[in-house]
Parts: C-alpha cells; structure tokens; sequence
C-alpha cells in the first residue's frame, strides 16, 4: 500500500515538472541585445527626430546585419518609403508583413494594419514582372542586376531589360515598358536566340611586293548587251540614212521639173527629210561610242586604270 502511494507521489510530482519545463521558454524573457546594437537604436532613433532620414536608414541596416529581426525589416521599409526608393520599400515591407505575428491586441492590431495600408502605397509606385524562361536559362537578370525569378521581382517605371543565360553558352534577353500601379504582373517571356552563323574567315592579307591577283572578268551579258544596242542603233542610222537620201533625191527631181512649184505639201517633205538626216546621224555617233565601249571593256584588262590629263586620256596598266 505504502508502495503504490509513493508511485502515485512520484508520478504526480514528475508530471508538474514537466509543464513547468514547458512553460519556461514561454514565459521566458526575450535574449539581451548587445549593447553594440542598442547603442545603434539610440543613434538611429536621435537620427530619425531630427529628420536625418538617410542617417536613420543607414544605422537600421547595419542593426539588421547584426540582429536579422522582424522589426528591423520593418523599419527599413519604413525608411526606405520616406526616402522614395520605392522598389527596396516594397520587398522589406512585404517581408515584413509576412514575419509579423496575427495581432493579439488592439495596439498590436493597429500597428498590423499601418504596416499593411504602407505596403499598399509602396506598391503603387512599382511595377510587377513575372518571367517565364526556357527550361534551364539561369541566372535571371534585370538591367544587369540579379533576381530571383521565384518570387516577385518588383521595378521602378520605365524601360527594362530582362536577360538569362541558357545552358550552351547563347542569351535570351527582352525588353519590357512598365508603368506603376499595374493591376497585375507584366508577363515577360523569354525566347531563345537562334544561334549565330560561323564567322567566315577573312582573305589572308597579301604580302608586301606580292602582284595583285587579277579581278574577274566581266559578265558575259554586258559584253552581249553593249554588242547588240551598239548594232540595233548602227543599223537603224544606216536604215534612215538611206531612206533620207532616196527622199531627198526625189524631191530634187520633182524640184527640176520646169512646172515645179513650192507647195505646203513640199516644204513638209523638205523638213521631215532633214529631220531623218539628224536622227541617222545621232543614230550612228551612238551606235559607234557604244560599240567602242564595249570593245574596251572587253579588251582591256580589268585592273586597268584610265585618267583623263590636259593632252587627251592616259591609259595606265598594272601588271
């Protein structure tokens, strides 16, 4: 009997023991700061009264190297939003309301709330991406910074690049145009670049001295058209100028008749006989420089070169 009621005892005794162990982390005070850090709050906190903004955010952020704690996300966020640099505001403040804990009473409530509707502002003076890259494109960069492409990659208004490197060397890159205060994220999707075309290699380099290899020939179809336009005006210059002269001595004849008078009918005829003259005439000069111009082209060679001087044309070659 004696027995069982020292077991009960004990087993009572064992389970106070127990809960009061449990409940010591619970009660127990939060670890002592440093008093590196404290003296860096109070530093931050005079900065912060005399609206030193840029002092305050500085100390905070060397406070949260030291001490990675809710508080000290938040108050960076905070400062980051009176300072205007509205991207950095709104990642600190959107971890900040993700680390808080559910408010428990009403200053705590309010306080949940303030963090909220600041979040909210900050957001409306951002854009949101979201990328999609091919399988295995990593890192992800925008304007040459890197992101996680996990998460929500927030940046300023205005023009963007956003870049990643593909597993074989290549870049895909695009180029996105965002405003603030976008209703959702701006899609962006990266494609992958063809791949780029061998490089040929230039001639090599011709020695000093060496002889100049010949140019190619000209095209066969400009020595054939420069030989048939020359031919089609020579042989209508000839064509005219023999249609002309059987005119032209025809009306001579009539002209020697002694009842021969001058009509309207003949002075037409006198004139259209001069003007296929001109034009047998031009029909020649043009048949004939073409046709020395084709034979130049064909017979000299091509890296001939030809200079005008005061004493008529120069023809220089070289061998």
């Amino acid at each position: 009997m004696l027995r069982s009621a020292l077991v009960v005892c004990w087993s009572h005794a064992a389970a106070v023991a127990m809960f009061l162990l449990a409940l010591t982390p619970a009660f127990a005070a939060p670890p002592p700061r440093s008093p590196r850090v404290v003296a860096l709050i109070r530093e931050a906190e005079a900065a912060f009264e005399r609206l030193d903004i840029a002092r305050a955010r500085d100390l905070w952020a060397q406070i949260y190297d030291i001490e990675r704690s809710t508080v000290g996300i938040c108050q960076l966020g905070q400062l980051d939003r009176r300072l205007g640099r509205w991207v950095d505001a709104v990642v600190e403040l959107t971890r900040c309301v993700r680390e808080m804990r559910p408010p428990a009473t009403p200053r705590e409530r309010k306080l949940h709330e303030t963090r909220h509707a600041d979040l909210a502002a900050a957001r409306r003076q951002v854009a949101e991406l979201r990328v999609f890259a091919p399988a295995g494109a990593a890192p992800v960069l925008v304007d040459g910074r890197l992101v996680d492409e996990s998460g929500r990659i927030y940046v300023a208004p205005g023009q963007h690049e956003v870049a990643a490197a593909m597993p074989d060397g290549r870049t895909v890159r695009s180029t996105v145009h965002v405003t603030a205060g976008e209703s959702e994220p701006r899609a962006v999707l990266l494609s992958a670049e063809p791949a780029s075309l061998p490089l040929v290699a230039p001639p090599p380099a011709r020695p000093a001295g060496a002889p100049a290899q010949p140019a190619a020939p000209p095209g066969r179809w400009l020595l054939y058209a420069g030989s048939a336009a020359s031919g089609a005006f020579l042989v209508s210059g000839i064509v005219l100028h023999i249609v002309a002269s059987l005119e032209d001595s025809a009306l001579r004849d009539e002209m020697c008749k002694p009842d021969w008078e001058e009509t309207d009918a003949a002075r037409r005829a006198m004139n259209t006989i001069d003007v296929e003259q001109h034009v047998s005439t031009a029909a020649l000069v043009a048949g004939s420089v073409l046709g020395a111009a084709t034979l130049v082209v064909a017979v000299l060679p091509s890296n001939a070169q030809v200079r005008a001087s005061a004493r008529g044309a120069e023809v220089r070659f070289a061998w």
